[in-house]
C-alpha cells in the first residue's frame, strides 16, 4: 500500500456512517471524483452513487461494475429525553448482549459527543431478538439525526492489519477508491463502473433500489465487494476471497469464473499475489440480491475479524480488522478486472474445453462397454 492509498483508506475509515445516514461518505466520494476529471458520477433517486471510468477506445462488451455499500451498523439520534440522555434508533445486526454499558460516539457539527448505553428496546424474541433503539447517557445534547457509532479508536494501518470501527464495508469503499485512483494515475486502458450503495445493513435496500431503477447498465458483470466473517477454512491473511456464494445462494458461475481467471493471471505474474476461492456462508451479501434481479453477479471479499464489532472472545464491542496484505491484493484484483483486457464470456471456456477433451478421450470406451 503506497502513501496515497493509505491516506485514501484512512480518510474513509474515519468517517461516521449508519444505514440511511451515509452522507459523510457520500460527500467524500463526490470530492474524490471532482478531483479527477476523467471520472463521471451520477446519483440515482435513491441516493446510490454510480461512478464511470473509461480510458481508450477499446469496446468492452461486458464491463465490470464493482460495488460496495456505504453503511455500517450504527445509531441515529432521535431526541433528547432529558438533559443528558439521548434516545437513538439502532440500525443493523449486533446481538443485544453487546449493548448495555458499551461506549458510543456521536458526530455533531460541534464535534464528537461521547456516551454510554443505559437501556435498550428490542423487537422479536429469543434468537430472533433485535435491538430497535437505545437510551444513551451523554455529556452534552445530541441533535436529531446525528450519527452514532461505537466509541472505538480511529483507524490504524500497519504491515499486518487494518483496524477500524468499521471495516464492513468501508474497507470495500476504500478499496474501490484506491482502484479508481490507480486507474486514473496510470491512465489504464479499460472501462468500468463503481456503484456505492446505501442501507445494506438493513437488507440490501439500496442495492435493490439500484436494480429496480436500472442504475447499473444491464451489460455489466456485477462484482460485489464485501467483508465477511473469518471462517476456519477462509482465514485472514490468506488472500482476498473469491466468494462463490453466501448463506442465501450461490452466485453466477460465469461471473465467478471470469473473476477467478483474472486472479489466476495476476498470480502467474507475481508470487506476492494470493487469493482464496471459498463459500462464505456465515451471512448474506448484495450479490444474492443482484442475482435475484437477473444480473450476472458474484462477490469478492476480505475475511474479517470481529464481525459487526462483536469481539466474541472477549464478549464485548471491539474494532473490526482485516489483513493489510489481503487489502493490497484486493486493490490489485480490482485494477486487473477493469484493465486486464480479459473479456467476460458467457461460459467458462477453459472448463468447457477440459470437459470436451475428457469426453473425446473416453466416449469410445463408454460405448463399447455398455
Amino acid at each position: 500500500m503506497n502513501a496515497n492509498q493509505r491516506k485514501l483508506l484512512t480518510d474513509v475509515l474515519t468517517l461516521p456512517t449508519a444505514p440511511f445516514a451515509e452522507h459523510a461518505i457520500i460527500d467524500a466520494v463526490r470530492r474524490f471524483c471532482r478531483q479527477r476529471p476523467s471520472l463521471t458520477i451520477t446519483e440515482d433517486p435513491s441516493g446510490n452513487l454510480l461512478v464511470r471510468y473509461r480510458h481508450g477506445r477499446r469496446v468492452v462488451k461486458h464491463p465490470v461494475c464493482l460495488t460496495a455499500h456505504l453503511d455500517h451498523p450504527g445509531f441515529v439520534a432521535e431526541r433528547m429525553i432529558d438533559a443528558h440522555t439521548v434516545r437513538a434508533s439502532w440500525r443493523g445486526g449486533v446481538k443485544p448482549d453487546y449493548f448495555l454499558g458499551s461506549k458510543v460516539r456521536f458526530w455533531t457539527d460541534d464535534g464528537r459527543v461521547r456516551g454510554t448505553v443505559q437501556s435498550i428496546r428490542r423487537r422479536g424474541r429469543g434468537l430472533a431478538a433485535r435491538v430497535q433503539s437505545a437510551d444513551i447517557r451523554v455529556r452534552s445534547a445530541v441533535p436529531h439525526g446525528a450519527v452514532g457509532m461505537w466509541d472505538l479508536p480511529d483507524p490504524t494501518i500497519n504491515r499486518k492489519h487494518i483496524r477500524s470501527r468499521a471495516c464492513d464495508d468501508l474497507a470495500g469503499v476504500g478499496g474501490m477508491l484506491c482502484c479508481l485512483d490507480e486507474l486514473c494515475r496510470k491512465r489504464v486502458t479499460g472501462e468500468g463502473y463503481f456503484l456505492f450503495t446505501r442501507a445494506e445493513e438493513v437488507g440490501f435496500v439500496g442495492a435493490m433500489a439500484a436494480c429496480r431503477r436500472k442504475t447499473i447498465p444491464r451489460r455489466c458483470v456485477v462484482v460485489v465487494i464485501e467483508t465477511s466473517s473469518e471462517l476456519p477454512h477462509a482465514r485472514i491473511g490468506d488472500g482476498p476471497v473469491m466468494r462463490v456464494g453466501d448463506r442465501a445462494s450461490v452466485f453466477d458461475p460465469t461471473a465467478t469464473a471470469f473473476c477467478r481467471g483474472v486472479a489466476d493471471q495476476l498470480a502467474k505474474r507475481s508470487r506476492a499475489f494470493a487469493y482464496q476461492r471459498k463459500l462464505m456462508d456465515g451471512g448474506s451479501c448484495e450479490a444474492s440480491a443482484f442475482c435475484d434481479f437477473g444480473y450476472r453477479a458474484t462477490c469478492v471479499c476480505l475475511a474479517l475479524g470481529n464481525y459487526h464489532n462483536m469481539d466474541v472472545k472477549r464478549g464485548r464491542i471491539g474494532s473490526e480488522f482485516v489483513s493489510t496484505a489481503d487489502f493490497d491484493n484486493l486493490v490489485k484484483w480490482f485494477v486487473g478486472l477493469i484493465g486486464s483486457g480479459n473479456q467476460f464470456a458467457e461460459h467458462d471456456a477453459e472448463f468447457r474445453a477440459r470437459l470436451r477433451s475428457i469426453e473425446k478421450e473416453h466416449t469410445g470406451l463408454l460405448e463399447s462397454t455398455r
